[in-house]
């Protein structure tokens, strides 16, 4: 009987939390307290018109602008949501067509792009961004390794020379005219691409001087963006001969 009892009252609790209810209460002054909650509900929303009557009164234009612009924000709000789904929706139903193959070249071209993604600002000058140009620009030229192991064999102690070897300047290994081309090619393949890439840029006659060339001029610029806040007042300072 107690276990009953005790179940019971826990299951009357669970009901009347979920209602918003509190427990222990009969019937009769649940109602009462579900009827004082809707009045004051309503005293909530009375309060609330009063208010806006209130401003309407004191300012016709003004509160009919505003009931403008909160009738255009549920506007768009709505819009942008609408919007979002069909977004959602065409999206769903464009995955839902592509095939197998399909989504294996798409993810595929995904990682080549992200793998081959190029970096901004300072990153460009770090060793891994380094270290990744120089892996794309092998990808043209391909490392002999036979090549390798034949020259590796035929110098032997003269392979791992230091600056008190004796070879320097004795001829030693010699690549092939085949190689040399190879280089040549991917040299040219590099600045053409560079010529295409870059564009010029309108001089500034007002702007100062800080460079020797066209590329000494590209990298400063860099140097400015990533640490000009930093040394502005130093560069003032070394400018007008006050530096300490």
């Amino acid at each position: 009987n107690t276990q009953e009892a005790n179940a019971k009252s826990m299951a009357e609790a669970a009901s009347s939390s979920s209602s918003g209810v509190p427990g222990g209460m009969s019937a009769k002054q649940q109602k009462l307290f579900e009827l004082r909650m809707r009045m004051n509900e309503g005293r909530k929303m009375n309060h609330q018109e009063v208010a806006a009557e209130k401003r309407r009164s004191a300012d016709p234009a003004g509160e009919a602008k505003r009931q403008r612009e909160m009738a255009d924000h549920k506007k768009e709000k709505r819009k942008a949501e609408v919007a979002e789904m069909e977004e959602e929706e065409e999206e769903d139903d464009r995955m839902m067509r592509v095939t197998l193959e399909q989504a294996e070249g798409m993810e595929k071209k995904k990682a080549k792009k992200e793998k081959n993604k190029s970096a901004c600002g300072w990153d460009i000058f770090n060793q891994d961004s380094l270290h990744k140009a120089h892996k794309k620009r092998l990808a043209t030229m391909k490392v002999d390794i036979e090549g390798y192991k034949a020259q590796k064999t035929s110098e032997a102690e003269d392979f791992y020379r230091d600056a008190n070897s004796l070879a320097f300047g004795q001829g030693g290994f010699q690549p092939s005219q085949e190689k040399v081309e190879g280089m040549v090619n991917e040299l040219l393949d590099k600045q053409e691409k560079r010529n295409k890439f870059s564009r010029r840029r309108g001089e500034n006659e007002d702007d100062g001087v800080d460079y020797i060339n066209d590329r000494n001029k590209h990298f400063n610029k860099k140097i400015e963006r990533a640490f000009g806040e930093y040394t502005k007042v130093i560069k003032e300072n070394l400018e007008r001969g006050t530096a300490i």
